[in-house]
């Protein structure tokens, strides 16, 4: 499901692709592709964003950030000038290197993250130029294989979607990487204008909503919770007596084992009964990319324990009866 938006989210997860103009080359020798690295390691330093995967191919590159502060399109324009005022001085050319503005869609980190990092890394696969991910030298799959350092590539909040021990999910990581290789194109991860928003209806209308559009209507199903009908005493009040952890505790600093739990438990099912990142953010009092970084790593556990995952299912059954 997509739908398109002009803003963009603080928080939010993007997966940009920039090609060359009238898709020529842009990359002539590996100094060009250390070069783009090296201005991109440069743009991460001065303009902070999280850095999930990256792939440079001949003629155009994929990137799958998460964004702080700094806007998507700011950083891009800084790289893009930056990259094409270097090529155009070494190949002593004029005109535009790259094709217009660079495409930035805005996807579900919960639905999306493991899968787009593994669309992106199998792209030299894909285009037959390697027959393994980690023989393309101009990627970041290596770095989560511990090939390479991690360097710029925020590998943990990927890696930990697949075990708790870095050496066991960098291999869970690289058999499920070695399973999409037959998968192919996705229409999906690459046919969409800037602003298109990729993910459930619930996502797209609290996030439609949180950047103060006006929200779409969902039809068809009894138990969707919009984003405006989204109950946070009621959630917080279901918390508390399910995890027995009181407000003052999860809303708090407190690290213990209950008031983690009580904290995730929170995020998870606010995010899923349409409640927008700032407003869970608030609650709890921290931003919104530790908040993503923690649903993951709940999502994982509800996952792989079936007590997380009864704990989660009885606080969601209770909240929805309560709004009925």
């Amino acid at each position: 499901m997509a739908r398109k938006t002009r803003a963009e989210v603080e928080g939010g997860l993007y997966h940009v692709i920039t090609r060359g103009n009238n898709r020529r080359q842009i990359f002539n020798s590996p100094a060009d592709y250390e070069k783009f690295l090296s201005l991109l390691a440069i743009q991460k330093i001065k303009l902070p964003f999280f850095l999930y995967a990256y792939c440079l191919m001949s003629n155009h590159v994929h990137l799958l950030i998460e964004r702080q502060a700094s806007a998507v399109g700011r950083i891009m324009h800084r790289l893009s000038t930056g990259y094409a005022q270097y090529y155009n001085r070494r190949y002593r050319r004029v005109g535009h290197l790259l094709q217009g503005r660079h495409k930035a869609i805005l996807c579900q980190s919960d639905r999306y993250l493991s899968e787009l990092v593994r669309y992106i890394h199998l792209n030299p696969v894909r285009a037959r130029i390697v027959n393994k991910p980690e023989d393309y030298e101009y990627s970041s799959h290596r770095a989560y294989l511990a090939m390479e350092p991690p360097g710029m590539v925020d590998v943990d909040p990927v890696l930990r979607h697949f075990g708790a021990k870095k050496g066991i999910a960098s291999e869970r990581y690289r058999q499920f990487v070695a399973a999409g290789i037959k998968q192919g194109h996705c229409e999906e991860f690459y046919a969409a204008d800037e602003g298109r928003i990729l993910g459930t209806e619930e996502f797209i209308d609290a996030t439609i909503h949180r950047i103060g559009e006006p929200k779409r209507e969902v039809r068809g199903s009894k138990n969707a919770t919009t984003a405006s009908e989204f109950r946070p005493d009621r959630l917080i009040a279901e918390v508390e007596k399910i995890c027995r952890v009181s407000r003052e505790e999860f809303c708090g600093r407190s690290k213990s084992a209950a008031v983690v739990t009580a904290k995730e438990m929170l995020i998870l099912i606010g995010l899923q009964v349409g409640a927008s990142r700032r407003v869970l953010s608030e609650i709890i009092g921290i931003s919104s990319s530790a908040l993503s970084r923690r649903c993951d790593a709940v999502r994982l556990r509800v996952q792989e324990n079936v007590e997380t995952r009864a704990l989660a299912a009885d606080i969601i059954k209770q909240y929805r009866s309560g709004n009925d």
